[in-house]
């Protein structure tokens, strides 16, 4: 299984994605969203390239209502128990308040956005993965965003940079 995961789109249209996300988002299994979409027809659109779309609200996203985006999710795919969250807050130390917060759900994998800069690294024996921003790239040299790969309960993540 492959898994496309994005955050921080900052956009209210698809069409303002690169081509590249939009072809890996046909191709993938799946795609996680990370927060801050801004628009809710992003999401709309994503589900007609792909209809497996797993998206959470961030600090950007007051607009779309909690009855559409939870804030936080755990997801299972093929045994890999996944918490996703945009963070909040400083970009400091964003990390452990995400270990806190999902403390009680046994997640395996934590994925995130917020700080739009990109990581794949282990924290207290939980793996993070954070996939930067592909519209907003900050002080990052590049866009980018993440794949994640599960196969019998197994997983890896490259990230992507264009």
């Amino acid at each position: 299984m492959k898994l496309l995961i994005i955050s921080d789109t900052h956009t209210d249209s698809i069409t303002k994605l690169p081509m590249t996300l939009r072809d890996a988002a046909d191709k993938a299994d799946g795609i996680i969203h990370a927060g801050d979409i801004v628009g809710y027809k992003v999401i709309h659109d994503l589900l007609k390239i792909n209809p497996n779309v797993y998206a959470v609200k961030g600090n950007m996203d007051p607009a779309l209502g909690n009855e559409y985006l939870p804030r936080k999710r755990v997801l299972e795919m093929e045994g890999v128990r996944i918490g996703v969250a945009h963070g909040e807050g400083s970009h400091h130390g964003i990390e452990n308040r995400l270990l806190y917060s999902f403390a009680d759900d046994n997640v395996d994998i934590i994925i995130y956005g917020h700080t739009h800069s990109p990581f794949w690294g282990v924290i207290d024996g939980i793996h993070f993965l954070n996939p930067g921003s592909h519209t907003n790239k900050r002080d990052e040299p590049r866009h980018s965003y993440a794949v994640l790969t599960i196969e019998d309960g197994k997983f890896d993540a490259e990230i992507i940079k264009i």
